[in-house]
Formats: structure tokens, sequence, C-alpha cells
């Protein structure tokens, strides 16, 4: 029986070898792109949850300076850099004939804030006497990344609300 020849078999391993690394780029291209994609929502993330964090702040600022009523403050309307703004309340167009509107600063019912009265408390570190502390608020602060001017159905969001009492 003649011997079979073996001209060519270097190509066609070196095809396939060719084919294995390609292969192999590939998937190391598309991993480093997920892990950019990835790093780069991370960072807007953040950049929102700085942004909300300084309008919190802002809005408590605004209450130990003006004085006043803290639920008669103007909404804040703030930029934070030129693609970034702070908001003061929430605004939601769910429908273009009825938009929902919440208010920046609202009051709170007494009993909806702070421990049970009725259950057992630790007095360390509290004041005792002093009237419970002013009155509980509600105060909503979203932000506003990206999107067309001051459209708040555009861009991305993060909303911050938190609840406090301020006053004596």
């Amino acid at each position: 029986m003649p011997a079979r020849s073996q001209r060519g078999s270097a190509l066609v391993i070196s095809v396939i070898v060719v084919l294995v690394i390609a292969v192999i780029g590939v998937a190391v291209i598309r991993f480093a792109s997920r892990e950019v994609a990835g790093a780069t929502a991370s960072r807007k993330t953040q950049a929102l949850v700085a942004c909300a964090d300084a309008g919190r702040q802002m809005i408590l600022s605004q209450f130990k300076a003006l004085g006043g009523a803290p639920v008669s403050l103007t909404a804040l309307n703030l930029p934070m850099d030129a693609n970034t703004r702070v908001v003061g309340g929430h605004f939601d167009p769910v429908n273009t004939a009825i938009d929902i509107q919440v208010k920046q600063v609202s009051y709170l019912p007494e009993a909806a804030f702070g421990p049970d009265r009725g259950a057992v408390q630790d007095l360390s570190n509290r004041v005792v006497g002093t009237g419970g502390g002013g009155k509980p608020m509600k105060v909503v602060v979203h932000c506003q990344q990206g999107g067309v001017g001051n459209d708040a159905s555009s861009g991305r969001q993060l909303e911050v609300e938190f609840g406090l009492r301020f006053g004596i």
C-alpha cells in the first residue's frame, strides 16, 4: 500500500490555529467592551448619587439659612455641571394629560416619623424634655443627567427621599 502524502497538512493545522486564536481574540474584545460599559454605568450612577447628596445638603442648608417654613422653599433647579441638574421634588410625566408633581418638602404626621412612643427606649444620647425636636418632614430631591433641557422625562435620573425633624 502506498504511503499517503502529508503535503498540505501544515496549512490545515495553521488555519485551525489561526481560527482558534481569532475566536479567543474576539472573546477578549467582547469581555473588555462589557467591562468598559459596566464601568461607565457605575461612574454615571456614582455621579447621580453625589448629585442627589449635594441636593440634600443644599436643601438642609436652606433650612438653616433662610429661616421661615421649610415647606415654603422654592424648589431646586440648579445645574451641577454641564450635564447634570439637581431638581427639588419629583416630576414624573406618566401621562401627557395628567402629570404627577410631588412637593420638595412636605410635613409628615407626627406619628409617622421616629420611634414608637409607647415602646421601651434607650435614653442615652438623648436630651429629654425638648418637646420632640420639631416637626417631621419628608424631603424629595432628584437628579437628572443628560437629557434635553429641563425635560424630566429624558436622561438618567436618581431620586432621594428622606425624612427628618427640623426645629426645636
